[in-house]
């Protein structure tokens, strides 16, 4: 329901590049203006401080959204951008008896941006249908174009569709599922020949009932990935945190936001007291966070990893550092690799470096080399003990316990940051007078 609300309405579901959001980094992060994405990301900041944690039934939440007024210096950015301080409708729609409905739209518009950026969209429609108690809530939706012009290249998002399935229970949580499809993204340089093309994108997030705590699971998937000649299929990423506590979650959630100025990050000594709260709800449920799967596939074959990660019993002590808190961490990840992806990969490389040297290798040629190159990947990751090769797989299991990592039970060393202090210099000895 939350992230149904900011999604109808220009939402921070506006593609993601439109927000420039600052990154922590050491190095310093370029960032390029852009009226489109400072007028998206005030809103959508104010958007989710109003109504994030809106609770009970959605229809006077709908309703008071249709009239929401933003801040003046945000209402001003919009309207540079869309003309209007307020760029979507909300507006009540015909549903069946014992029903409530809402139409929401963001009209097609195209905006001349700084930096030569230059946006332009077909209208995003959606329709939100609710029982009149506010319980059950459905939702479908589509946006059949959006287009991104730039200095480097253009970008353009083809037929976006979303639809939602909801109730919510006693402890108003929303339970069921949400999904997004994108059929195409297409991504073509200026600067540069070649083009990325993503075919078949979705997202589906879920949360159900464990007991009186809560499952939330989430998978991301891409049909086929294009680069240049090359092809990726069926990227997918499948996660799952089991027996949440959604209380905690939501107070930790609450202080991120309140110590967040727009734009910003939070402060960590502020939220620290919610941080340690919530990490210690997951050691007592067994609070888990697992991959259940990522993988790729690349001519024929597929490379895969899952696993999980925990949290083990904490005292006070466990959180007065970093350090401290890790040796809590309890995680288990498996890698397998089939020897034949390896081969592949080799015999691209091999085929990449002949074109640029103006080579045409003959098939046998880049057989034999890429096997070659294969063989000793296999070997040299075998002997050093970081993979064991089970039926033509490379199989490694990644285990972190108590504060130390193994791989296929290989200790290795987990850099600390920490620096020895210098050797003291040595005083020159004295001369002995003659």
């Amino acid at each position: 329901m939350k992230k149904l609300l900011l999604c109808t309405a220009l939402l921070a579901s506006f593609p993601a590049f439109a927000a420039q959001r600052p990154v922590a980094a050491k190095a310093p992060v370029v960032k390029i203006e852009s009226n489109m994405g400072a007028a998206v990301s005030a809103a959508a900041d104010e958007l989710e401080r109003n109504f994030y944690w809106a609770k009970g039934s959605p229809i006077p939440i709908f309703d008071k959204l249709a009239v929401f007024e933003f801040s003046a210096p945000t209402a001003a950015k919009l309207k540079t951008v869309f003309g209007s301080a307020r760029p979507y409708t909300v507006t009540r729609a015909p549903a069946a008896g014992g029903m409530v409905g809402f139409d929401i739209a963001l009209p097609a518009h195209s905006y001349a941006d700084l930096n030569e950026q230059n946006w332009s969209w077909d209208a995003l429609k959606m329709n939100v249908v609710t029982d009149d108690a506010g319980r059950t809530m459905t939702g479908t939706g589509s946006w059949p174009r959006l287009t991104v012009n730039v200095k480097s290249g253009d970008i353009v998002v083809n037929n976006m569709t979303m639809e939602t399935s909801q109730r919510r229970n006693n402890d108003d949580v929303w339970l069921g599922t949400a999904r997004a499809d994108v059929k195409s993204i297409d991504v073509t340089g200026k600067d540069q020949p070649g083009a990325v093309k993503m075919e078949g994108l979705s997202v589906t997030s879920a949360v159900s009932e464990n007991g009186k705590d809560y499952d939330l699971g989430s998978d991301f998937g891409i049909k086929l990935i294009t680069v240049m000649d090359e092809k990726i299929d069926d990227l997918r990423m499948s996660m799952r945190m089991t027996k949440l506590d959604m209380i905690s979650l939501e107070q930790l959630s609450k202080a991120i936001q309140k110590s967040s100025k727009p734009g910003g990050e939070p402060n960590l000594d502020d939220i620290a007291p919610q941080v340690k709260a919530f990490v210690k709800g997951m050691a007592v449920r067994g609070t888990a966070i697992e991959i259940t799967e990522m993988s790729a596939g690349y001519h024929g074959h597929r490379a895969l990893m899952k696993g999980s990660l925990a949290v083990g019993k904490t005292v006070d002590k466990d959180f007065n550092s970093a350090t401290a808190l890790m040796k809590k961490l309890d995680g288990r990840f498996e890698m397998r690799v089939p020897v034949a992806l390896v081969t592949a990969i080799a015999r691209n490389v091999t085929q990449a470096q002949a074109t640029r040297k103006g080579e045409t290798p003959s098939p046998e040629m880049l057989d034999s080399t890429a096997k070659s190159l294969s063989d000793m990947a296999v070997d040299k990751a075998t002997a050093d003990g970081y993979a064991r090769l089970e039926d033509g797989v490379l199989v490694s299991v990644i285990e972190f316990k108590a504060g130390k990592l193994t791989v296929n039970g290989k200790a290795v060393a987990i850099p600390t940051g920490d620096k020895k202090p210098a050797a003291a210099t040595k005083k020159p000895a004295k001369r002995r007078a003659k």
